[in-house]
């Protein structure tokens, strides 16, 4: 995540979504139609893009089943004993693996209620890298842990270079435009677990602070449960609940940086309280470590300035990563805890 919401009031209770606010978009005829085809739907997401940067993605061509079974292992971790799951915890320098909801305190705005799995790409190149090229650590005794998520983590890469064609074309682009940036992607996949907010917590109170996403774009899958909401520009908060079948996509900063702001990277958060545990897996594409991202000259040229400065994406991640690490540290601390 990158923009908090200090400063940002983050206090409004969100309603029901009209679908029309964020809208369910049939990706179908962008893989398998013509050119024609391809254009309208680049058109639809675009439009979903300027407005409110987020949308539904039905039509997208991943097997349900693998949806489910990467969910299925999910639950199955985060059930397991926790002597177990620390087996497989992240370190600050080896940034994969499991990440534990820090030990209970008084909440706040700013509390973590929710566990993840990290998991990034594997490069069999030789090249070593603390934060971005390593092997991902693995549960211990879950073959199908590693073999679902694998598959999951190639679907979406493959889901994500197919996006990338679309924003391209939604930009007046060649579908290709953004191929070169994404040779040795430092994409991560998350599994997300998420506790049921207190009943007496503060209406300021979630599992996920208010925050925008990092790279490009965000490839979601949620549970049923629901508990995702965005803000509107206007500053109104929707519910965005899960709709059968279809992926939740949102724009990021650098999506955002690239496209000299037509596209929204929006705030975004994650309320549970259905009462149950809530279970996400989010897919971060990032770019290659050494690509520069800062609005594309043929856009700038349209808009006769520069909206954003450039920005290394590894040096960029870099930071966010390290200020995470600070914060899980810090936390862990306060309670004579560890990461």
């Amino acid at each position: 995540m990158s923009r908090s919401t200090e400063g940002v009031e983050d206090k409004i209770v969100a309603r029901s979504v009209d679908l029309s606010e964020i809208p369910v978009i049939d990706f179908s005829p962008f893989l398998h139609g013509a050119l024609a085809d391809k254009a309208d739907v680049a058109a639809q997401i675009a439009e979903a893009c300027t407005r409110i940067g987020f949308f539904y993605l039905s039509g997208h061509g991943v097997d349900a089943a693998l949806i489910d079974g990467a969910f299925a292992q999910s639950a199955e971790f985060y059930h397991r004993p926790l002597e177990e799951k620390q087996r497989a915890l992240a370190t600050v320098d080896w940034y994969r693996g499991w990440v534990p909801m820090p030990p209970a305190r008084k909440l706040s705005r700013n509390s973590r209620l929710h566990e993840q799995y990290r998991l990034q790409g594997e490069f069999d190149d030789g090249e070593v890298d603390p934060l971005f090229y390593r092997p991902n650590r693995w549960p211990e005794d879950m073959p199908a842990f590693r073999e679902t998520c694998t598959r999951y983590y190639a679907a979406m890469t493959a889901l994500s270079r197919e996006l990338l064609k679309a924003f391209a074309i939604g930009l007046d682009l060649p579908e290709h435009r953004f191929d070169d940036c994404f040779r040795k992607p430092l994409s991560q996949l998350s599994l997300l677990y998420y506790i049921p907010l207190p009943d007496d917590a503060d209406i300021e109170v979630s599992n996920t602070v208010s925050h925008t996403d990092e790279g490009p774009f965000t490839i979601l899958a949620q549970d049923t449960r629901g508990g995702l909401e965005v803000k509107r520009r206007d500053g109104t908060w929707i519910e965005a609940p899960p709709i059968p079948g279809a992926l939740t996509i949102n724009v990021g900063d650098m999506m955002m940086w690239w496209s000299n702001g037509r596209y929204l990277s929006n705030f975004h958060r994650v309320r549970n309280r259905s009462r149950h545990e809530r279970f996400s897996i989010p897919f971060f594409m990032n770019p290659d470590r050494d690509v520069v991202v800062e609005p594309l000259p043929e856009l700038v040229a349209l808009d006769r300035e520069k909206r954003f400065d450039g920005v290394t994406v590894g040096k960029h991640l870099s930071r966010f990563y390290e200020n995470l690490n600070k914060r899980a540290a810090d936390e862990a601390t306060h309670e004579g805890g560890r990461m």
